[in-house]
């Protein structure tokens, strides 16, 4: 006469079907809800979800190349640093190549210096403390500091520039449920994970700067993990061979009847920027900028119930 051996709560809802016959036996397997798949264990069969991950890789590449903080402002002549100011009260201008000064008094209207400006619309400077030579001086309009500090100017096209809202996709999705210790894919659209570039201008200073995406911070509900690209699009018939580099698994359950909870993602950007023209700085890194939280998903997180009989 058969007998009930063990049973083992592990996971709510999940199908047992049990041998029928003497020692333990697989019947066929059975018929799964969508998003799950058929998974054979001693005594019968379970449904699980339709991709195991396995490893879900969410490892640190390494150094991203940042150090979080502004570098130090330098006069650069380029590679090479140099003074900032020289003995005249020049102060370097690396667009130009040389120490440059605002002309005082200013030159006569209609001098070419003005190169056909009226002396009300700005001032002349120059390489040149002689001012013999026109080539080396040139004209800057009112409002305009011919030496605005480049970082300033990163930070406005820091400001100007649109960080991408992560849109957070998660497999097993709405409307379907996952089980404790199970791998479930993360993953944000590829066309999010991309470089942005911005550039300002204020007179002979340009700065453009670059944020680069370097990973993506995924709130679980629970816990939070990172994963560093934009992870692999779960598709439908995958196998359980597939793998992704972006995966979280829940450890434990509160309600016995199942914890639902919210998904979003962030994207996290290095951001460096470089000066171009007259620059008292060649280049600079703003470190690390958190992009907005973009639209939560939501998953349910079950736990299984087996019965093995023999």
């Amino acid at each position: 006469m058969k007998s009930l051996l063990a049973a083992a709560a592990l996971l709510v809802g999940v199908l047992v079907v049990s041998a029928t016959t003497g020692s333990p036996a697989a019947a066929d397997p059975p018929a799964c809800p969508p998003g799950e798949s058929p998974s054979e264990i001693p005594g019968g069969w379970i449904c699980i979800p339709a991709s195991d991950p396995g490893d879900p890789g969410n490892e640190d590449p390494g150094d991203d190349g940042g150090d979080g903080g502004t570098e130090p402002a330098g006069c650069f002549d380029g590679d090479q640093e140099v003074p900032c100011n020289d003995e005249y009260g020049g102060t370097w201008d690396a667009g130009h190549g040389c120490y440059a000064f605002q002309v005082t008094p200013d030159p006569p209207a209609g001098s070419p210096l003005w190169e056909g400006h009226d002396p009300s619309e700005g001032s002349v400077y120059s390489c040149d403390y002689t001012v013999t030579i026109p080539e080396n001086s040139w004209f800057v309009p009112n409002g305009e500091d011919p030496l605005v500090d480049p970082a300033v100017l990163a930070q406005e096209a820091l400001g100007r520039m649109k960080l991408e809202n992560a849109n957070a996709q998660i497999a097993p999705g709405p409307g379907f449920h996952t089980y404790v210790h199970i791998d479930n894919w993360l993953w944000l659209p590829e066309a999010q994970w991309h470089d942005l570039t911005e550039t300002v201008t204020a007179g002979p200073t340009s700065v453009t700067v670059t944020a680069e995406p370097i990973r993506v911070d995924w709130d679980m509900g629970t816990d939070v993990t990172s994963c560093y690209d934009a992870g692999r699009v779960w598709t439908k018939g995958m196998t359980d061979a597939a793998k992704t580099s972006c995966s979280f698994a829940y450890e434990s359950i509160e309600d016995p009847k199942g914890d639902k909870h919210s998904v979003s993602a962030q994207l996290v950007y290095g951001v460096t920027w470089d000066c171009d023209g007259a620059c008292l700085t060649p280049n600079g890194d703003l470190g690390e900028i958190d992009a907005p939280a973009g639209d939560a998903t939501t998953i349910e997180v079950r736990q299984r119930q087996t019965v093995v009989t023999q």
